[in-house]
Order: structure tokens, then sequence, then C-alpha cells
């Protein structure tokens, strides 16, 4: 297994995104992977579950929108949950398999902690993402939790005094950090570059969001950006006015 430093919010990660269907809501199935796709590529995407249950059937439209596997966990005894057992076991595959940089869980059980503290001790990172009423243990067993049930659904309708002028200002770190994640090092980077590296960050992205037709235009209003013309028809860069990086 190796030991490499693991680095938050690195595109070059690898990131697996675990979710326990009994003990989540399919209603935040868009936050955690906009979560998780902060941290690198999310190549990992499975919900646990009896998918028999007719209370479990608010996942299948998510989970088709947002490309989730349904991995079925069948109780093979009656009054049992086999759910926790069964992300546990494929999480160990993973684990084991040295293709995995972070581990996101989507749960408020405290049973995962074991689990958590498991892959930390690899030198690996553990996200967390539950209601408030987690227990501690598995809180703490996570380099980071996420409350779910204390934070904005993201890509939520905007308040009655938002205007799209509003919330551009509100959202600019989104831009921000889509920016950072599509430049990488590079010493110029595309539109379209940008706007792959949106649809990671926030998969339902929309331009209209703000008041603007395009991506460009968006940039052309943030402050500390320029976007120029490359010479080839319909391709654009976006540049940092020198001003902002000082």
């Amino acid at each position: 297994m190796k030991k490499d430093k693991i680095c938050v919010e690195n595109p070059a990660q690898r990131v697996a995104v675990l979710v326990d269907g009994d003990n989540a809501s399919s209603a935040k199935l868009q936050d955690v992977t906009e979560l998780a796709g902060r941290y690198g590529e999310v190549i990992v995407k499975k919900i646990y579950g009896d998918w028999t249950k007719t209370g479990l059937s608010s996942w299948k439209e998510p989970a088709k929108e947002f490309s989730y596997r349904l991995v079925e966990a069948l109780p093979y005894v009656k009054g049992k949950n086999t759910t926790d057992m069964t992300l546990v076991i494929e999480a160990m595959d993973l684990l084991n398999s040295g293709n995995i940089d972070v581990f996101c869980i989507v749960s408020s059980d405290s049973d995962y902690t074991p689990l958590a503290m498991r892959i930390r001790e690899e030198g690996l990172i553990v996200i967390g993402y539950g209601e408030s009423k987690t227990p501690a243990a598995f809180v703490n067993s996570c380099k980071r939790f996420v409350f779910s049930d204390q934070i904005a659904q993201s890509g939520s309708n905007p308040g009655k005094g938002d205007t799209p002028g509003i919330l551009l200002k509100k959202e600019a770190d989104l831009f921000d950090k889509a920016y950072e994640l599509a430049i990488d090092g590079k010493e110029e980077v595309t539109l379209s570059q940008i706007g792959m590296a949106l649809k990671r960050i926030r998969p339902k992205f929309k331009t209209r969001r703000y008041g603007c037709k395009t991506l460009g235009a968006i940039y052309e209003r943030l402050d500390g950006y320029e976007v120029m013309q490359t010479g080839i028809k319909g391709i654009y860069n976006v540049v940092r006015k020198k001003s902002s990086l000082q």
C-alpha cells in the first residue's frame, strides 16, 4: 500500500463515494457528488441498500442522474440489515486495491467508525457526510465531516432577494475553484476546460442562474478575470488579471 502524502482538493486524486442508502437522504446526492468532486476525480460511486424495499425507491432517479451504481444488500435473516456490512466489505476491497486516495462515506451511523479509522491508518483521506445527530466517534474518525442538515443544498433555488448579480458575487468562489482545477499548473486554460471542471464540481451547473447566456460572459463579469480570443474560431482563454494575483 502506498504511503504518498494525500492533499485536499488535488485533481489527480481518485475518489470513492460509498453511500448507506438506509441511512442517508436521496435529496442530498447532488451535494454529496459536488463535495467529493472537490477532492479529485470520482471513479467509484455506489449506493448500498435492500432495493426490494419500497422506502428506498427515491434513490433510483438521482442514482441515474449522477451515475451511481445501486448495490444490492439483501437481509439473509428477517429483521437484520446487511447494508453496512456490504459497504464495509467493498470499502476494504477498494482500500486493498491501492487505487483509491479519498473515501467519502455517506451515513450518520457510528458503525462506520472502525472503517474510517482503518482507512486513515493507511494515510488516506476519509470524508464523512451525515446529519448533525451523527455520533462524535464517527465524526472525529474522519479527516473532515460535513453535516448535511447544517448547509444549504448546492445549486438550490435562489432566495427572493437574490438577483443573478448577487448570486454571482455570493458564489464567486465556485468559479475560482473551477479555474484552479482546470489550469492545474498550465500556462493557459480554455473556457471549455473550465466548463468541464465546473461540471465536475457542480453537475447541474447552468449559466442562466447567473443571468448569462455563456460561461465566457460570467467570467467577463467576475472581478479578476479576462476572456481572450485565441485566434481559433470559437475557442477562448481565461486569464487572471495581474492585479488579482498580487
